[in-house]
């Protein structure tokens, strides 16, 4: 999937009425919805990470730039978790 198909899919999420539901969920549920959007968007790819490989790999800096992203979300969001699991 290239940038510009993502940037519409991203368009059209925030031009529906449910986009602006987002901006009253608290963090820990944003962070859900993030990661069910990346589960839906790497659904055409085996895995997540083989969607995040494919856009390191893409020519076009915009998706190098994109998958960094992820895996920074990603990294995040892990940590997380763990900190959560430990308390």
């Amino acid at each position: 999937m290239r940038i510009k198909e993502i940037e519409a899919k991203i368009a059209r999420l925030e031009a529906s009425p449910r986009f602006s539901g987002l901006a009253r969920l608290t963090d820990v549920e944003l962070d859900r919805q993030i990661v069910l959007g990346l589960n839906k968007m790497a659904s055409e790819w085996p895995s997540l990470g083989a969607m995040v490989s494919d856009l390191r790999e893409s020519p076009m800096p915009a998706d190098k730039e994109l998958a960094g992203q992820i895996e920074g979300f990603i990294t995040d969001w892990q940590a997380q978790q763990r900190q959560k699991a430990a308390q």
